[in-house]
């Protein structure tokens, strides 16, 4: 009898996970709204930094109609607290506005392992060490039109690379899985994903620059480590703040070093 009930229990945590399964674009059996997955190298950005991404517009699950997509958004946060450039990905052929029209197409893209046109481009990816990378998630996977893009751009092996995106609970891994069957010698940073849902809620704000932060790739972090490069270089001293310093009173930063200035 305990064997018997052993199995019923078994097949039911398996209809059960099935059951979670979803048809629609952004879930993929979970529901955390924010994800964060580790990476090989935390802390080793470097260079200037650009990012890429796609983002859609239109009716979107869970959100409704909007003029700005889930990621874009994203994108502007990452912009108002970091120094990056930002490079946006836009398809030939626009996807449709509305939700199950868009579904019908990427589910096609996906069936055929498709690689849609793409109207920009980008020349001067050699001149960043970092690049953000990331998108929407559509039924647990990156749209096929990362696909096109990373095929023109085989120069981003090697490069430090910070993936990222929105979801409807599925985060955003499948990014980093995509990056390194493309770019195996790319170094990939700690990702995040925040749902679409609440990508306009002012917590997610502080949930990218706390991202930021830990990656030190916010302006204050950048700033600070600049400011200690040019002392390193030139023994000049410069404020904590990165002016270069008149001998006036405060902490200050010479040959990589904080020191204070009493008189």
């Amino acid at each position: 009898m305990k064997k018997l009930l052993t199995i019923i229990l078994a097949l039911s945590a398996v209809i059960v996970a099935l059951a979670c399964g979803s048809n629609d674009p952004e879930v993929d059996g979970t529901t955390g709204a924010t994800e964060v997955n580790g990476g090989e190298g935390e802390g080793t950005a470097k260079g200037k930094m650009l990012v890429i991404y796609f983002s859609r517009a239109g009716e979107n699950w869970q959100v409704g109609v909007v003029e700005r997509g889930n990621t874009a958004i994203m994108v502007d946060y990452i912009q108002d607290l970091a120094d990056v450039d930002v490079f946006e990905i836009v398809p030939e052929v626009a996807y449709p506005q509305g939700y199950e029209d868009t579904k019908t197409v990427a589910t096609a893209e996906f069936n055929d392992n498709a690689r849609p046109a793409i109207k920009t481009d980008i020349t001067n990816i050699a001149d960043y060490g970092t690049v953000f990378i990331g998108g929407p998630i559509w039924w647990g996977r990156p749209p096929m039109l990362f696909r096109t893009f990373f095929e023109k751009h085989p120069e981003l092996d090697g490069k430090t690379i910070i993936p990222f995106g929105t979801h409807g609970g599925s985060g955003v891994s499948s990014y980093t899985s995509l990056l390194k069957e493309y770019f195996p010698n790319a170094t990939i940073l700690e990702s995040l994903g925040i749902s679409g849902a609440s990508i306009r809620d002012s917590s997610s704000k502080g949930t990218v620059e706390n991202w930021l932060k830990r990656l030190g790739v916010d302006k204050q972090s950048t700033a600070i480590s600049n400011v200690r490069t040019r002392a390193a270089t030139n023994g000049v001293s410069y404020s904590i703040s990165g002016i270069r310093s008149g001998n006036q009173l405060g902490i200050q930063i010479r040959d990589g070093q904080k020191y204070i200035n009493r008189r």
